[in-house]
């Protein structure tokens, strides 16, 4: 067999694993084989916070509104489909909180904003308790109040390890 042939029986079921990423409100799994591994969501500590959300422009960002705190780049046309959020400090690993960059949550109670986002911005230091969900310029604004946000991880199991 050509080396080429063996590349193609190895990139290809790789890149056919890697687009099978899914994404729900629901559920974040990478999809393997269904009979073999088992996904289980690990809950956090429940947080009732208020949300607003902002754009990114430099009047409500830092000078690079295109960089989030996390080193996510934002496309400004198409900020609301990310579903990323920035948070208030206090709840940022990095000044003593338990959310990291990158780290998902589930959010509850703030209308159509409901689902799982990712944490990838700090808000400025005059907000606590707070967060903001990122949005596409010219979004009407809102404000959600008694927001409940969780931290979410997933944890796998392959069934075939055990056996």
């Amino acid at each position: 067999m050509k080396i080429s042939n063996y590349i193609r029986l190895i990139l290809i079921p790789v890149l056919v694993v890697a687009s099978l990423r899914v994404a729900t409100n629901k559920t974040f799994k990478l999809v393997m084989d269904d009979k073999f591994v088992v996904t289980d969501t690990i809950r956090g500590a429940e947080y009732n916070v208020t949300a607003t959300c902002y754009y990114p422009v430099s009047s409500q960002c830092d000078s690079d509104p295109l960089t989030t705190a996390g080193m996510y780049k934002i496309n400004p046309d198409s900020a609301s489909e990310y579903k990323w959020i920035a948070m208030s400090r206090d709840m940022i690993a990095r000044w003593n909180g338990e959310f990291k960059y990158g780290d998902f949550v589930e959010i509850k109670g703030a209308g159509h904003k409901d689902g799982v986002y990712r944490v990838v911005d700090t808000m400025n230091k005059r907000f606590t308790n707070r967060i903001d969900f990122l949005e596409t310029k010219n979004t009407k604004p809102y404000k959600f109040v008694n927001v409940t946000l969780t931290k979410i991880t997933w944890k796998q199991k392959n069934l075939l390890a055990s056996l």
